[in-house]
């Protein structure tokens, strides 16, 4: 089993490898081609600053979850440490370990790995659909009808064929393996106690949505710190990044969907920019987005030791 586990998680960190040098290659190449590219200060400042605050707000729904599962308040806060503390181990091979440290973490804080659990599903669940809701924008879209039609001429009928027929037969054996049938019924049982109550859900549903204008806006202004855009094509880029970030989020082969969502952000943004600029946009996003979570994990790390040192001066005083 120990074996399986490091052969699958040495697969997964050769495929975004690969990924990601297919995509730095032509970028060293055309390295000249770039040297006029220049960062606009205004708009890379506004667009971290945007990115900063929709992380932040990130753990508002699922500190609502939270509350609704467990019966009680769960604070803003502690839902921000225990998610941020977490996240950042989601980069890891596997991509089961941020999952695990934000399971073993929740004792913690009073709170339950069930309730736990479930709240994280349901959040990212609503967050996954909402996402692929805007991402089927794409497909009214002038620019998408085009990129689709270029990127399918490149692969034969034949190939298309298997590809799509491994995976509706993935698909449909997921629903046949016990173990995950059992853990989905588990689910939908906690979920009931829910259903009522449809101030949370709205709630919920509201804040998802703002976080994903958030999210548009901030990756608008930072391919604007790049390249010129206009403000009309705010929508089109918040689906560009937002069917990337679903499929990269669906691939379950690299940790973080690392080199999946970059390749296909790449090749999306050539809509607006040369193909070399686009990859180095794409390449760019994710450090743009991986400083940002390192800066709250190191906040939520903060707010964590501060956390525990006042619990302990709590005992002491108890005692």
């Amino acid at each position: 089993m120990l074996l399986k586990t490091t052969f699958g998680r040495f697969i997964g960190f050769l495929i975004a490898a690969g990924i990601l040098c297919f995509l730095i290659t032509p970028f060293i190449e055309t390295h000249t081609s770039l040297k006029n590219v220049t960062f606009q200060r205004t708009w890379i400042v506004l667009s971290f600053g945007m990115l900063l605050f929709y992380r932040s707000l990130y753990t508002a729904p699922f500190a609502r979850l939270l509350s609704g599962f467990t019966g009680k308040h769960v604070s803003f806060r502690d839902a921000f440490t225990l998610f941020h503390l977490a996240n950042i181990m989601r980069y890891l091979p596997g991509r089961i370990w941020g999952i695990v440290r934000l399971l073993s973490l929740s004792r913690r804080f009073g709170l339950g790995k069930t309730d736990t659990a479930s709240s994280l599903t349901l959040h990212v669940g609503i967050e996954t659909a909402l996402g692929g809701l805007i991402a089927m924008t794409l497909v009214f879209s002038k620019q998408m009808r085009q990129t689709a039609t270029d990127a399918f001429e490149t692969f034969s009928g034949y190939t298309l064929l298997v590809v799509f027929a491994v995976m509706g037969l993935l698909s449909v054996l997921v629903f046949f393996i016990p173990k995950l049938s059992h853990r989905a019924r588990a689910f939908l049982k906690t979920l009931t106690p829910l259903l009522e109550n449809a101030g949370l859900w709205v709630s919920v549903l509201i804040c998802h949505g703002l976080l994903w204008l958030c999210q548009g806006v901030a990756f608008c202004l930072f391919v604007r710190s790049l390249t010129p855009v206009q403000w009309t094509d705010a929508g089109v880029l918040t689906a560009y990044f937002a069917f990337a970030w679903l499929v990269g989020f669906l691939s379950f082969l690299t940790p973080g969907g690392l080199g999946i969502r970059e390749g296909l952000l790449g090749v999306l943004l050539v809509n607006y920019m040369p193909h070399s600029q686009a990859t180095l946009v794409a390449l760019l996003c994710r450090l743009w987005m991986l400083s940002v979570e390192i800066l709250l994990a190191g906040i939520a790390f903060l707010l964590h030791r501060k956390r525990q040192h006042t619990v302990k001066r709590g005992h002491k005083n108890n005692k």
